[in-house]
């Protein structure tokens, strides 16, 4: 079963970027996620005249993650009905969570690497010093927020059985996670009602675990966090799991795959 489940996802990985050779895909992962965080970078060194750019270089590099987690991942039914497979996939006894979680093992892995190319550029370019760190911490907190992020997709992946829309909310909400998740701006300068909103987000908590790195931190504070991301990509993992349940049935009872 699970070598089953391992070789789907590698069919699926494979044939999804079949058209590329290894230098294309790497442009096409790296290139502009990674301009993406030096503009940011840039953008906030002269907006808050700031010469320490750790915290920026950290949150933008977990923010690389969003065009692989979110959007490779949230659009996975939405292309399933394109190809004519929905039907199947619908119809069939096989746990429509698992078919989901098959297309996420290798978006999550590359997102792995992506952030740690993106600290990787925070310290050439933007002399971001990584030497004093736990770098065996840095790549829990990583790993975690790759897995709350891919909850979040895979939340997406499943609305998109109950709306036509999905293109548009995951372009809306990769920019919700950009202004309320901290990378870009503190959460304590956020007014209540978005702090409310950046506590139910993936990355807040991954984000200022790894920023406690560079600090003089306790080790339960940064378990906290930790254990606090994990909870939660739970939780979307089991609302992702709720709303396929419910297509599901509601697919049975109306002889319909479209819920909108």
């Amino acid at each position: 079963m699970t070598r089953r489940f391992f070789r789907q996802a590698w069919l699926y990985f494979k044939g999804s970027n079949a058209a590329f050779n290894f230098e294309e895909f790497a442009l096409l992962e790296l290139s502009y996620p990674l301009l993406t965080l030096i503009f940011f970078v840039v953008l906030a060194a002269y907006s808050f005249n700031a010469s320490d750019l750790t915290h920026w270089v950290v949150g933008n590099s977990f923010l690389l993650c969003v065009n692989t987690t979110l959007f490779m991942l949230g659009v996975t039914f939405d292309g399933e009905r394109q190809y004519g497979r929905l039907r199947s996939i619908i119809v069939s006894p096989t746990n429509k969570l698992v078919i989901v979680l098959q297309k996420a093992v290798f978006p999550i892995l590359t997102s792995i690497v992506t952030v740690a190319v993106g600290f990787v550029i925070g310290a050439l370019i933007f002399r971001v010093d990584f030497t004093h760190i736990n770098l065996g911490l840095l790549l829990v907190a990583i790993v975690v927020s790759m897995f709350s992020s891919a909850g979040l997709g895979i939340l997406f992946a499943t609305v998109s059985l109950l709306s036509d829309s999905v293109h548009f909310i995951l372009n809306t909400m990769s920019y919700v996670l950009m202004i309320f998740c901290g990378a870009n701006f503190p959460i304590a300068q956020l007014p209540v009602w978005g702090q409310i909103i950046s506590r139910g987000l993936p990355l807040t908590r991954g984000i200022q675990a790894a920023n406690l790195l560079f600090t003089r931190f306790e080790l339960r504070d940064f378990l906290s966090l930790i254990v606090g991301e994990v909870a939660v990509g739970a939780a979307y993992f089991l609302a992702a799991f709720t709303v396929i349940k419910f297509a599901e049935r509601a697919a049975i009872k109306r002889a319909s795959f479209e819920m909108f």
